[in-house]
């Protein structure tokens, strides 16, 4: 029976050190963060030798980026100040437009008015003479869409100074009916009741207007006024057809 011998062999020693959780924390916290550090210095590093001019184009981009940002808000600014020049130069227009027509009305009232007051200033100047009642001028005109034509006469005095004179006018016109010559009283013209006749009345003068019918088939030839006041004064004068409706053609004497 073989025998073994058993030598003490030597144990090994054990270390007992304290453990801290707090200290391998720290550690860890400190290996992440030089591995994150190490890791941002690569990526600097490389994008200086891939791109050394990297961080000036980035600065310029920030640049050109607020420059923009300038240009746009001055750009607003400029469209705002367009709008409100283009909306006052259209009301400037509008004003001026307005301005020149109310110019062009008051020169031709005011054409119109010196007629008149030439026309009153021969009236009383007495160069002419005292005359009674006269018929100035006559004018008519067709009225649109008819037979039909109004009438404006003129009629004047200066014998009777301040006093009223008062009558009635009665219009005739002589003509051709077919190969007839016809005389048309003012029954016939204005469709009234018979004896009815227009009216005037006025001091020194007057534009007296009236209108009349002429029958179809009828051609005028002359007209005739005969105008007779309270006073007694009567007046009959007689104008071409042809120069009453000339005269007619002219708008002013229908202001």
């Amino acid at each position: 029976m073989k025998l073994f011998n058993f030598r003490h062999q030597a144990m090994p020693q054990l270390v007992l050190r304290a453990h801290d959780p707090a200290s391998a924390q720290r550690r860890r916290v400190l290996l992440w963060t030089g591995w994150l550090l190490s890791l941002a210095a690569v990526w600097l590093i490389a994008s200086y030798v891939a791109a050394p001019d990297l961080l000036t184009v980035q600065a310029e981009l920030r640049s050109a980026r607020a420059k923009v940002g300038q240009l746009q808000t001055q750009l607003e600014r400029s469209q705002r100040e367009l709008s409100m020049n283009q909306k006052s130069d259209q009301v400037s227009r509008t004003a001026n437009e307005s301005l020149q027509a109310t110019l062009r009305t008051q020169e031709e009232e005011l054409a119109g008015l010196r007629s008149d007051i030439a026309f009153f200033q021969r009236l009383m100047d007495g160069k002419s003479g005292r005359r009674g009642l006269t018929v100035q001028d006559l004018a008519v005109r067709p009225i649109e869409g008819g037979r039909g034509y109004n009438l404006r006469a003129t009629f004047t005095q200066n014998l009777r100074k301040g006093e009223v004179t008062k009558g009635t006018v009665a219009i005739g016109i002589e003509g051709m009916q077919g190969d007839r010559i016809v005389s048309l009283g003012w029954d016939s013209l204005s469709g009234r009741a018979a004896g009815v006749l227009p009216q005037f009345s006025f001091k020194y003068f007057q534009r007296f207007d009236s209108s009349f019918i002429l029958p179809e088939g009828f051609t005028p030839n002359r007209i005739r006024l005969v105008v007779k006041s309270e006073q007694g004064d009567n007046t009959e004068q007689t104008f071409a057809w042809s120069q009453a409706l000339s005269h007619g053609v002219d708008d002013d004497v229908w202001q």
